[in-house]
């Protein structure tokens, strides 16, 4: 941190995190490029510093939501595909499997996939799970990524999942907030609501699309594919 800087807000602090000298280790031990993490951090201040106006006490979601690492040129580092691994990816078994989804859909309806990213909490990414859907609308991509990905959950044993999405729709509907009237989502917000039963914690979670750039990159490359 920059010497003798003392930050009294969670702002000042963003804005002395994107000017100090140590940035490339903070960079390196989060997985990023200072790039990208100085980005971010101009992200976060500024979204906490409109929050702040109409209320000082908020702390904005996609303040705290830290997505998959990128590198400097852009891209994603390999990860193992989800389905080959056995057993619980978490380094502590009893840790929060923080899992991105995504639905595309090019059409919608049209030809569909989904991208998936399982991660440590505030965390780097463990695995990923792309795959073609066939024909659907991107509502039904998007419950299908969070039911897929639930099943690898239940696979591993996990039992503390936080599900992060950029789609507000099915968050609500997920909330309660939103009722699914919708005959094509309503089976699979059932199994959503089933596979999540057995979780000793489960919390969904939506964050703006920026945020959710890797899920969605693993979707549109199961697309190409």
């Amino acid at each position: 941190m920059t010497e003798g800087a003392h930050p009294e807000t969670l702002a000042e602090l963003l804005r002395t995190l994107e000017r100090s000298n140590d940035l490339r280790t903070l960079a390196r031990d989060c997985g990023l490029s200072v790039r990208e993490l100085r980005r971010r951090l101009a992200i976060w201040r500024r979204e906490l510093q409109a929050d702040d106006d109409d209320d000082p006490g908020a702390v904005p979601v996609a303040a705290v939501a830290v997505p998959a690492a990128q590198d400097p040129a852009g891209t994603w580092p390999e990860l193992p595909p989800a389905a080959v691994l056995v057993t619980n990816p978490l380094p502590e078994p009893g840790g929060v499997l923080e899992i991105h989804t995504d639905g595309a859909s090019r059409g919608n309806p049209g030809p569909a996939a989904v991208g998936i990213v399982f991660g440590v909490k505030d965390g780097p990414a463990l695995c990923v799970h792309g795959e073609a859907i066939g024909r659907a609308t991107n509502n039904v991509a998007e419950y299908r990524a969070a039911v897929i990905a639930l099943e690898h959950c239940r696979r591993w044993g996990v039992r503390r999942v936080h599900l992060v999405m950029d789609s507000e729709l099915i968050v609500r509907q997920l909330h309660g907030a939103y009722r699914v009237k919708s005959p094509d989502l309503r089976p699979l917000y059932q199994q959503v609501v089933f596979l999540s039963r057995g979780l000793q914690e489960f919390r969904v979670r939506h964050v703006k699309r920026e945020l959710n750039a890797h899920a969605d990159a693993v979707a549109n490359r199961a697309l190409d594919a």
